[in-house]
């Protein structure tokens, strides 16, 4: 039986992905049962349990405290992900890591490549170009998604914030424009890699298809969970972090390789208000 060991399994993806994961031996640690800062307790795991597949879900995700705390997030983005590669590589493992859209500093107009120039413009997103290029150099067989815009049923995200918040009238951007993911949908699709893996080893995008700005997909969600609030666009809101105003990927070379049909984002998001 495939062994597969996640680290993260309590944030959006390692919650989604845990649940999802069928016929494997599975093993998951939140953030404090196993910390991905501490190298030698990872390799010790890794050692005892010698999974065929390690999912780093864990991440330091708070986009615009991270422009304050530069130094925690690179130790958690890219120094721990650095000894992660180290590990898998050094116990053939295949690592499954996630990074983001907010590698590029969106000033495209057109879907980006997984080969495009990257160029962050926030010290979260230069963190995670950071762990990519770890990766990149260090594991022998890995797996990087840039993945855009997580969401769930469950967590602290923009879809739990706008279907539980006590404010009836919201001003929400649209200056920034890009594609909702579920976590949902990504869980289904690590479920479908591990099943089905290509052995195709690299960088890929995976995002819900469609693009929309955050004003365009609150209303989705308000009209599709009936919330019956007042949404009202505006062009900016003030934030510590800049964020990329375009950050839409192309998506085909992942359909191609993994043999897997990307759903359009309406539908990904009607499957996760389904579960609240």
């Amino acid at each position: 039986m495939i062994k597969v060991l996640i680290t993260g399994a309590n944030g959006m993806l390692g919650t989604a992905i845990s649940k999802r994961l069928t016929s494997v031996e599975l093993f998951t640690f939140t953030s404090k049962e196993l910390d991905i800062t501490c190298a030698h307790k990872v390799q010790e795991k890794v050692a005892t349990l010698r999974p065929d597949y390690i999912i780093n879900c864990a991440a330091y995700t708070a986009v615009d405290l991270a422009e304050e705390q530069r130094e925690k997030a690179f130790k958690i983005n890219a120094t721990a992900v650095e000894k992660l590669a180290q590990i898998a590589a050094q116990y053939d493992a295949t690592l499954i890591h996630f990074s983001t859209d907010y590698v590029f500093d969106g000033t495209s107009n057109i879907p980006y490549q997984p080969h495009d120039i990257t160029n962050p413009i926030n010290e979260y997103g230069a963190s995670k170009l950071a762990g990519e290029k770890a990766i990149e150099m260090l594991a022998s067989k890995y797996y990087i998604f840039r993945i855009s815009w997580l969401y769930a049923p469950f967590g602290k995200n923009f879809f739990t914030w706008l279907t539980t918040t006590d404010q009836q009238q919201l001003n929400i951007v649209t200056s920034q424009v890009g594609s909702p993911t579920s976590a949902l949908s990504v869980a289904n699709f690590i479920h479908h890699v591990i099943k089905q893996d290509p052995l195709q080893y690299g960088l890929y995008h995976y995002v819900d298809q469609g693009k929309v700005s955050w004003y365009e997909f609150a209303l989705k969600i308000n009209e599709l969970a009936e919330l019956k609030k007042g949404i009202h666009a505006v062009d900016h809101y003030p934030t510590a972090a800049q964020r990329p105003e375009y950050s839409v990927m192309d998506t085909s070379k992942t359909e191609e390789v993994f043999k897997y049909l990307l759903s359009p984002y309406q539908i990904e998001l009607e499957k996760v208000i389904e579960r609240l």
